[in-house]
């Protein structure tokens, strides 16, 4: 079936590629790409080739619609591993941010900037306790709000402020 769908994108690049001329005024046209998404067998047209990202950039491609799990975090430079059973998660979607601290639902907005700056506001929080992991979700919200800077890339995503940074991963 893989096979297929890239047999089919390369005979479409291929196909689009080829230029109809049959006399009088050519068109200069900038090169279509098509991409499959192999899972539905969607085509999509694009404009042409994605530039490549600079450092801390966003594309929202690599963020937006992945479970990003904590794997570790810095606290007052104090290196700490999450504990308890519950995964502590966020996803991104748009300016949207859910998530889970380790007991609590928490939701909110954020704002990634060009420049790797990031914006996070209106935290907010279900209200259970948890034995354990209440110090620990106060922590790890307290570092959402303070966050000032982001990194990305396929594996990892990096939330850093003055107080500490999150390490969270999208492939636990």
């Amino acid at each position: 079936m893989r096979y297929l769908s890239v047999l089919l994108a390369f005979s479409l690049m291929l196909g689009v590629s080829c230029k109809n001329e049959t006399g009088g005024d050519k068109e200069d046209t900038a090169p279509a790409t098509a991409e499959v998404d192999s899972s539905s067998m969607a085509l999509k047209q694009n404009e042409g080739p994605r530039p490549a990202p600079e450092a801390g950039a966003h594309q929202s491609y690599d963020i937006e619609g992945k479970q990003w799990v904590l794997s570790k975090y810095t606290y007052e430079e104090r290196p700490e591993r999450p504990v308890g059973d519950n995964p502590i998660y966020l996803r991104i979607q748009g300016n949207q941010l859910t998530g889970n601290g380790g007991c609590n639902d928490i939701n909110g907005q954020i704002v990634l900037g060009e420049d790797g700056a990031v914006y996070i506001s209106g935290i907010a929080s279900t209200r259970k306790l948890c034995r354990g992991v209440m110090t620990q979700e106060t922590r790890i919200i307290q570092l959402l709000k303070g966050a000032r800077t982001f990194k990305v890339n396929l594996v990892f995503l990096e939330l850093a402020g003055p107080e500490g940074k999150l390490t969270f991963r999208n492939d636990l």
